[in-house]
């Protein structure tokens, strides 16, 4: 196993993190968002993503932060009907480790987390069309290419892929997703 330890991984509630471990998490979400920057579509620049998040889900080797995701239950509305989802976001691999298999592993694990603990219908992510083969790997599936929040008191849409995992034996509802809030 190239001598390196199994990847060790951490749920833990947002306001439980000490404040080294939430300077590891900014410093891990700043390098592994920015390296994007050069790729990212100028219309997501332009928003404000919220900054609640209820649950980290953490990866380190050795002691070393290589991975994380963040996990916020929101009750959001499909086709006018409200439905309860964990919104998954920020999921983050340290450049240097990279095709690992390690958000695979984090992502598994918040899934599991999901499901027992967090009471809610489904997962659902945004991610961009570059990353929509490897989250249907993991059994997310596309449900719409666009979706609606609420920024400065507007309500705004943006084209992205918005992919779910369902959580429970229910059906994802038909029409509009409003996430009735700034997107995660």
């Amino acid at each position: 196993m190239n001598g390196v330890e199994p990847l060790q991984i951490e749920i833990i509630s947002t306001d439980k993190i000490p404040a080294g471990l939430n300077h590891q998490i900014d410093q891990l979400d700043h390098l592994a968002f920015n390296s994007q920057k050069d790729h990212e579509d100028p219309e997501f620049a332009s928003i404000d993503w919220s900054s609640h998040i209820d649950t980290m889900v953490l990866g380190r080797l050795e002691e070393r932060l290589v991975t994380l995701l963040g996990l916020l239950r929101r009750e959001i509305l499909v086709g006018g009907k409200p439905v309860w989802v964990v919104g998954v976001g920020g999921v983050a691999t340290h450049p240097d480790w990279q095709k690992r298999g390690f958000s695979s592993s984090i992502l598994q694990a918040a899934e599991e987390f999901m499901r027992d603990k967090m009471d809610a219908a489904f997962g659902l992510l945004v991610c961009s069309d570059e990353r929509r083969a490897f989250y249907e790997r993991l059994g997310w599936r596309n449900v719409a290419d666009e979706f609606y929040f609420v920024q400065n008191g507007e309500q705004r849409s943006l084209k992205s892929c918005v992919m779910i995992l369902p959580l429970s034996g229910r059906d994802w509802p038909s029409g509009k997703i409003d996430l009735c809030g700034l997107p995660w």
